[in-house]
């Protein structure tokens, strides 16, 4: 019986965080990351992009950072810091954590957050081709999960 309530409980938390999240078209933006290069969620013509929020204070989200780069050598991700401190704090905590800079973007005023609907980290977003969000997942996804909801949202 409390192995039916703990199922329960998550499933009900994870209902209310992704009760608001964006779905349909993917919102526009266009940020820079910590390396300074200039990124937006334009979807690639032959394979899906991951927008990937996260915070340096979550547990979950340190777990889950080696399969967001290992996704990253072979994706397009948008990997996106909220409520995390400045540039410097975060590109410390990437260093620290061997993340790579070319795709980080800090929003540090939420206002990317607040497009998506994001209400918890981690949230993952995946965008198909023709600029569709195909998935949402709040929560930890391993890394053959990202590949195949990717390749899915690419066909």
């Amino acid at each position: 019986m409390q192995f039916m309530m703990v199922i329960l409980a998550i499933f009900l938390i994870r209902e209310y965080q992704q009760q608001d999240l964006t779905s349909g078209k993917a919102p526009s933006f266009t940020s820079k990351t910590l390396s300074g290069e200039v990124m937006n969620a334009n979807p690639l013509p032959d394979q899906g992009v991951l927008v990937h929020f996260w915070a340096v204070w979550c547990p979950v989200c340190n777990v889950e950072n080696d399969n967001i780069q290992a996704i990253s050598k072979d994706y397009k991700v948008l990997n996106i810091a909220i409520q995390s401190g400045s540039d410097l704090e975060i590109q410390a905590y990437a260093e620290e954590n061997n993340m790579q800079l070319d795709n980080l973007i800090n929003d540090q005023s939420g206002s990317i957050s607040k497009l998506f609907g994001v209400k918890g980290t981690p949230t993952s977003f995946f965008i198909n081709p023709k600029g569709q969000i195909q998935f949402t997942e709040v929560g930890y996804v391993t890394t053959w999960g990202y590949r195949m909801r990717l390749w899915w949202a690419g066909l």
